[in-house]
């Protein structure tokens, strides 16, 4: 794939940096006193789902290995899947659960007071007043790289975009490796019930058009 241009801006393209997977870690709360994306609770339900495909799977290599290949014996046919199958199953589980207890002890990505209309980012120890804040933006493009790009693979980040002080900053507050609406689930309560911007950043999958509107749901 060619280059990205010259004067390409980097604020328009993911920083690209940390864990991007499929999980849903973020969720929206809000009272009358504030709005906050907080981490999800533990999701007990999704591993146990998670865990059975995984049993499922094992146990149907099992069946075909006794079925269809009767000669290979103990190892091959029980202790073989059973063990792979008792690893992977062990192994998701304690990542998973360790990943989301980790994200919950490290509090909320994001507080709204309604009354004073500041925003905290609690995990970076950063307070801005609401004239300080740009906007938030909701960017799914790809890495930019000054010595090229390998593939064309687009990440979604949720960012903050700061002016203080005559310095602009981009703060990152959430990643996925989804492409399409992956913050829908907090950027529509937080566009009802707080007065902070949200814009949408998007380029092409072939090239590096940037487009850059006002975010509204569903958008």
């Amino acid at each position: 794939m060619a280059r990205p241009p010259p004067d390409a801006s980097p604020e328009q393209f993911v920083i690209g940096r940390g864990v991007y997977d499929n999980w849903r870690h973020e969720t929206a709360y809000n009272d009358s006193s504030v709005f906050r994306i907080d981490p999800v609770p533990i999701p007990y339900a999704a591993i146990v789902v998670l865990d059975f495909v995984f049993v499922a799977f094992f146990y149907g290599f099992h069946w075909l290995l006794r079925r269809y290949a009767p000669d290979a014996g103990v190892w091959g046919i029980y202790v073989a899947p059973i063990g792979i199958g008792a690893v992977t199953c062990i192994g998701s589980t304690l990542l998973v659960w360790i990943s989301q207890r980790n994200e919950i002890r490290r509090g909320p990505w994001l507080i709204y007071e309604k009354a004073t209309r500041r925003t905290i980012l609690a995990r970076q120890h950063m307070t801005f007043e609401r004239t300080e804040i740009v906007h938030l933006q909701y960017i799914t493009t790809k890495r930019l790289d000054w010595g090229g790009i390998v593939n064309n693979d687009e990440l979604s980040e949720l960012n903050l975009i700061a002016q203080r002080g005559g310095t602009r900053e981009r703060w990152p507050l959430l990643r996925s490796a989804i492409g399409v609406r992956a913050f829908d689930h907090v950027l529509i309560p937080l566009v009802r019930y707080t007065d902070l911007p949200v814009v949408l950043v998007k380029d092409e999958w072939l090239g590096w058009k940037v487009t850059e509107v006002p975010y509204t749901p569903g958008s």
